[in-house]
């Protein structure tokens, strides 16, 4: 069974615009711009590996003792200034 309403329902075309009715010259769209190369490797934007869990807490590790050994030797320049 049709719908009803499809049945007195009409469509027209309207085109409005100054088209060209008629070229000589097909046209021929321009060609695509040249691929480009691949980025060159450098070790700035080389991928490497991510670290394990134990490469991780190994430099945590490293660099609180570094800045506790910062922090010591800072004392002991304090402790040198007060003296003089």
């Amino acid at each position: 069974m049709r719908n009803p309403s499809l049945l007195f329902r009409k469509f027209e075309n309207i085109y409005i615009d100054f088209g060209h009715k008629f070229d000589a010259d097909n046209y021929t769209p321009p060609p695509p711009p040249p691929t480009m190369q691949e980025f060159p490797v450098v070790p700035e934007v080389t991928e490497i590996d991510d670290p394990t869990v134990e490469e991780e807490n190994a430099l945590k590790k490293a660099r609180e003792e570094a800045m506790e050994a910062a922090e010591d030797m800072d004392d002991v320049d304090d402790d040198d200034e007060e003296d003089d």
